[in-house]
């Protein structure tokens, strides 16, 4: 039995060690948050440019789910589609196929539609975090598509912990209001006020000042 114990050991190191790779964190998970309130309803064709690209970048195994921000957000009913693409290539381009046009029935949708009267972005927030820790994903992202305007209907409450440790929150099409343009401050305090409650809950927040920056953006994440 004492011969036998040096010649298995490398065999026992090469089981544990494929044993440790299977349970590690792999491949990248991201959730898009489409704001449908008010007048931003008109941004939602933008929002899916945004949505083709992003399926363009994923690899087999990779996770996407769209979403709607609207007057109450921490739900799944407000997901529009979602997939974890097969590890066969051509399982996961026809996912991806399939994804494109959900999204562009969506888009469909919504050209029909006014926008929502309220704007819970912290509850898409939550739903989003929710959704990405029940993934195995090293590589966590979400993209918010809004002007980052909270306006939550009365009674909702929302001073909660964004639990987001290890996840890159990017803020895309940040449309400045009239009021912001006369005065910056307003501007760099909302900004801020977002880079705190992410920050807190273990994220960080990018704000994309230009949609051509996005992709070198998300590389650098």
């Amino acid at each position: 039995m004492r011969r036998l114990l040096p010649s298995l050991l490398p065999s026992l190191l090469l089981v544990l060690s494929l044993s440790g790779c299977a349970t590690s964190p792999h491949g990248r998970a991201v959730y898009v948050v489409v704001d449908t309130s008010g007048s931003y309803i008109q941004a939602v064709p933008k929002a899916a440019r945004i949505i083709r690209y992003l399926l363009g970048t994923l690899e087999p195994g990779d996770t996407i789910a769209v979403a709607r921000i609207s007057s109450l957000s921490f739900t799944n009913k407000d997901r529009v589609a979602a997939v974890t693409l097969s590890r066969r290539p051509a399982q996961a381009d026809a996912e991806k196929r399939a994804m494109a046009a959900r999204i562009a029935a969506f888009v469909k949708a919504m050209a029909n539609r006014r926008g929502t009267p309220y704007t819970d972005i912290s509850g898409a927030l939550l739903e989003a975090a929710h959704f990405l820790r029940g993934t195995p994903a090293a590589r966590k992202e979400i993209i918010v598509v809004s002007d980052m305007r909270q306006d939550l209907p009365p009674g909702a409450v929302r001073h909660v912990p964004l639990p987001l440790k290890r996840v890159s929150v990017f803020a895309v099409n940040v449309i400045k209001s009239r009021g912001e343009n006369m005065n910056p401050a307003r501007y760099l305090a909302r900004m801020r006020m977002w880079d705190t409650r992410i920050a807190k809950g273990g994220g960080r927040f990018i704000i994309v000042h230009q949609l051509s920056r996005l992709p070198a953006l998300l590389r650098a994440s």
